[in-house]
């Protein structure tokens, strides 16, 4: 059915081409060979086929046992044929996948697709240069090299992608190569370091610099800090509040370190009062965020910890995870893999498990540049000029065109905009963590190795960006989490607002110590968790700033407190719906609304009172509710917003929700499109209303027919955005800031349990499936599974023979090295 889907879909796409006197040049399509029974097309609609069984490269003979589900189990004799496997076998199931990733993160997306409607996908590319993708890679790939053991590994894997490359012809290429007209490359170490690049611009490259100072220009500082307060109204941090001092105790250190002193603000600093009016390309996704937790034997009914893990990203097809075990000496790890990367990223071994979540910290600082004229060869730094660099990138764009951009380099950083990018008028310099070296890999090829405690915290040592919170328990019976990146130790407020490039006193001139990052062992109320929030609460001696959530880790917090917790209890968790935001503020929403309601808007109103805040699929209460705030928050904030004509963060929804609370007449609340008119709390709560019960009956009908799932139509979709190849409108609930926090393209991403104990015991699920071949029924083949909240059991080996009995097919590779 997929493939008549395609088909068609496709046969329409070729006559609207026609009809629209668009012609289809052999630059970009390649009709002939894409429709021809032998080689085309037709060829993806089978399997992929069997991989080869004797392989150049290998050292020694390597089984591979394929469970049900296509997940491959690898038994190598030595770990460079572990890893080389598990490249080989992860291109042979997601080659295409891996290589257009790699070119998203290098600039080079225009080279497959051409310019973009509006130069969409040219900016695109030149932003991700100009942010400092490539020489962050070029950075890390000379530190993992540098590394013996992860250059061994490193240098395996791509072994075993070129060796899946080679085997190619083009009846066996993806599907995708074909639609548009290309052929792999070469695998290179470089590009796996592009590609962890890729993961860490999704999970850090969030900057509201630019954004904040044009708020604190455009309305000062009064309004500034009542708009976006550095702490909400409640929170529940990951390390648990500490006890202020009592007794005369004269230590304010809550904490068991003694604090590097931070930089003193320096003198005379005024955030810079120039609006600046970037378009800001292309800011990361704040629905981008995790949940992840242990909990100790007091509080398990296994009597060992329990550890779940659920990030929470994109919903692509292919999936961005690749399930796999991997063993070899000294090595049995089994979990979720980033394709393009050896090793396994969230998972578990016999000793130990372990999960990630988002730290959420500012990690990416912007600096205004003064040039001494138009030629930009200088620069202003503490009283004398400075020379630039100058790099000219070149842009090969589908079809033959050649674009060039000049990008100005700084001994800050790279000149991200200017005047010839992002409408720039005032040259803003990026400082990121992710540009400096660093060698990540390590740390998750010593956590796959990991037996203990005392390995987990050494293997975190070597991480550094994308900050992450590292959830942790051992079958030896500790729990643990450990927020783990490398950060500035600033000055207070430093990187909030745009900083001068001209002053050495706004660098990063020292790092808060890595044992000083915020973390936790074994502590009292026998549980860690972390869901996005603020890492610590005011006592931690070192300033931060960044993006955190305040609902979902306050409701795992809650539910986490209760006793005799099991494997089904963390399944549950992770698939909780109930909306702690919806709860917090619907009382007050329906106190203000007017009482003499008829028809179908006294129906929704009937709807939400007996409404038990479930975000449940079938229920239509949560589509009310949502379309009836999300209505509310733009009447108050979207006609002074727009109306300036600037990048400018609308403040947090938990801040939305204090001010509501606490103030029945605010500036904010009064429409400037209505002159002789002054709205308050409870003009704006009814009119909102009105208009979303209002849009609802227009666009969906009946109320009957309101269901959440219908209204928040959860998608997976295929990279490319074939539709075809996508999944829409999945029966799931949930949503954002919900520990389910399943919104339209967002979601758990992977959810794994894990029991540990003499063996460990594990269960996990995927939104897609094994191979990236939209011809197989194994392409989204989990996706139902998951949207249902039906887990798999996960099938941990000790040996190739503990397959006895189980639905599975085994293969041996061996040397080939003619």
């Amino acid at each position: 059915m997929r493939w008549v889907k395609f088909f068609l879909s496709f046969l329409i796409m070729l006559v609207l081409i026609w009809v629209l006197g668009r012609p289809i040049g052999p630059a970009t399509f390649a009709t002939g060979r894409f429709f021809n029974p032998f080689e085309g097309f037709w060829c993806n609609a089978a399997e992929s086929p069997a991989p080869s069984g004797q392989l150049p490269g290998l050292k020694e003979p390597v089984e591979v046992v394929f469970d049900e589900r296509n997940v491959p189990h690898i038994f190598a004799r030595n770990e460079e044929d572990l890893t080389y496997m598990q490249g080989y076998l992860t291109a042979r199931d997601r080659l295409w996948q891996m290589e257009f990733q790699v070119f998203a993160a290098g600039g080079r997306l225009t080279e497959l697709v051409g310019r973009g409607p509006n130069d969409a996908v040219l900016n695109l590319d030149r932003q991700a240069r100009r942010q400092g993708m490539i020489m962050g890679a070029r950075n890390s790939r000379e530190q993992v090299m540098q590394n013996p053991e992860t250059r061994s590994v490193i240098q395996a894997y791509t072994r075993g992608i070129n060796a899946f490359i080679n085997q190619l012809d083009f009846a066996h290429l993806p599907l995708e190569y074909k639609l548009l007209n290309y052929q792999p490359e070469p695998w290179t170490e470089l590009k796996t370091a592009l590609l962890l690049k890729y993961m860490a611009n999704n999970l850090s490259a969030r900057a509201d610099d630019i954004a904040y100072t044009n708020a604190l220009s455009l309305w000062g500082k009064e309004v500034f800090d009542l708009l976006y307060p550095e702490r909400p109204y409640s929170e529940s941090p990951i390390i648990p509040e500490k006890v202020p001092p009592r007794f005369g105790r004269r230590s304010l250190n809550l904490w068991e370190f003694e604090p590097e002193p931070p930089p003193p603000p320096p003198a005379n600093y005024h955030p810079d009062s120039l609006l600046l009016p970037s378009d800001l390309l292309n800011q990361p996704d704040r629905n981008i965020g995790s949940n992840n937790w242990a909990v100790s034997g007091k509080k398990s009914v296994t009597g060992k910890p329990l550890l779940a893990s659920d990030p929470h990203l994109g919903l692509n097809l292919p999936s961005i995870w690749y399930e796999i075990q991997l063993n070899a000496p000294g090595v049995n790890v089994y979990g979720a893999s980033l394709p393009g990367a050896p090793g396994v990223i969230i998972g578990f071994n016999d000793s130990i498990a372990w999960g990630v979540t988002n730290a959420g910290r500012d990690v990416m600082d912007f600096y205004r540049i003064t040039f001494k004229d138009d030629k930009r060869e200088e620069y202003l730094f503490e009283g004398r000029w400075m020379k630039t660099s100058q790099e000219i990138d070149t842009f090969y764009i589908k079809g033959g065109e050649v674009f060039y951009d000049t990008v100005i380099h700084t001994h800050i950083g790279p000149v991200m905009y200017d005047r010839n990018f992002g409408n720039m008028p005032v040259p803003l310099a990026v400082k990121w963590m992710a540009q400096q070296p660093s060698n990540e890999a390590l740390t998750f090829l010593k956590l796959n190795r990991a037996r203990n405690y005392e390995d987990y915290v050494e293997a975190l040592t070597h991480y550094q960006c994308p900050a992450q919170n590292f959830v942790f328990a051992s079958a030896a019976g500790d729990i643990a989490i450990w927020q783990q990146g490398k950060f500035v130790n600033k000055w207070m407020q430093q990187g909030r607002f745009v900083l001068d490039g001209a002053r050495s006193d706004h660098l990063w001139n020292s790092y808060i110590p890595q044992a000083h990052n915020p973390h936790i062992l074994n502590p009292e109320r026998g549980f860690v968790s972390s869901a996005n929030q603020h890492p610590a609460d005011p006592t931690y001696p070192y300033y931060y700033n960044g993006s955190f959530e305040g609902y979902r880790n306050r409701r795992l917090n809650e539910l986490l407190s209760r006793d005799s917790l099991s494997l089904e209890d963390m399944k549950a968790f992770q698939q909780d719906n109930y909306g702690l935001m919806a709860a917090d503020v619907l009382p007050l929403l329906l106190s203000e609304l007017d009482t003499n309601l008829q028809g179908v808007e006294l129906q929704a109103r009937r709807e939400l009172e007996g409404w038990n805040y479930m975000y449940d699929a079938d229920l239509i209460a949560p589509t009310i509710y949502q379309c009836w705030w999300d209505s509310l928050y733009a009447s108050i904030w979207e006609d002074e917003f727009k109306a300036a004509g600037l990048p400018l963060r609308r403040p947090k929804l938990s801040t939305t929700i204090g001010l509501l609370r606490d103030s029945a007449q605010f500036r904010f609340y009064d429409n400037i499109h209505t002159p002789g008119q002054v709205e308050d709390r409870k003009t704006l709560i009814n009119q909102s209303f009105r208009q979303a019960i209002a849009h609802l009956s227009q666009e969906m009908g009946e109320p009957q027919n309101w269901l959440w799932y219908v209204y928040k139509n959860t998608q997976v979709v295929h990279l490319a955005r074939l539709r075809p190849f996508s999944r829409y409108q999945i029966r799931i609930g949930g949503y954002q800031h919900i520990l389910n926090a399943t919104s339209r393209r967002h979601g758990p991403s992977w959810r794994m349990v894990v029991a540990l104990g003499d063996k460990p015991e594990a269960y996990g699920v995927y939104p897609g499936g094994q191979t990236g071949n939209p011809g197989s029924k194994a392409y989204d083949g989990f996706i139902d599974n998951w949207a249902s909240g039906d887990y798999f059991k996960l099938l941990f080996m000790r040996s190739p023979e503990d397959a006895i009995g189980q639905d599975v097919k085994k293969q041996l590779f061996s040397p080939n090295n003619k």
